[in-house]
């Protein structure tokens, strides 16, 4: 009791830390596996500053990070506009920016084990296809058979009980 055997993949220390995504007003994604500053993305994107996504409420003022703050893992950031800096969120600004982020960050591609372990999508060299059985493609009938016969479903009957005198 206790011992098993795991078929979950190696994952490699520097993915486990996690990623920083940041997401671009045109809809790109970047992820940065490594530590990185506020102040070098404004660098590589002047009239942008950087904000986190979580820190977004509507209502209220569109704050942004400091220069020399670092971006942390498992977070998303918005690279906004500076013209939006310290201005009251609408709803409609809101709505503009969910929509691009879900958009940007929902997977694509057929659902397969990239989405269980996608480490180990990303190590593999070739892609999992289902080829179907020879019998499965000599006889396409036999299938079409099988799906059309009815569920088994026990009788339930009435249990009878009558009194036992000892």
């Amino acid at each position: 009791m206790g011992n098993t055997t795991s078929c979950a993949p190696c994952i490699p220390s520097f993915i486990s830390i996690g990623v920083v995504k940041v997401l671009f007003m045109d809809g790109r994604v970047e992820e940065y596996t490594r530590p990185v500053n506020a102040g070098e993305l404004m660098l590589e994107n002047p009239r942008n500053f950087v904000c986190d996504a979580s820190d977004l409420k509507v209502g209220h003022r569109i704050p942004g990070l400091t220069a020399d703050e670092d971006l942390l893992p498992r977070r998303l950031y918005l690279l906004l506009p500076t013209d939006m800096i310290y201005s009251v969120l609408t709803s409609k600004d809101m709505h503009s920016l969910s929509h691009k982020a879900s958009r940007a960050l929902k997977p694509r591609g057929p659902k397969n084990i990239a989405r269980i372990f996608p480490v180990f999508s990303e190590l593999c060299m070739f892609h999992l296809q289902i080829k179907p059985s020879i019998e499965q493609r000599m006889n396409p009938a036999k299938n079409e058979r099988l799906s059309k016969q009815r569920s088994w479903r026990p009788a339930l009957d009435t249990i009878i009980e009558s009194p036992c005198m000892l």
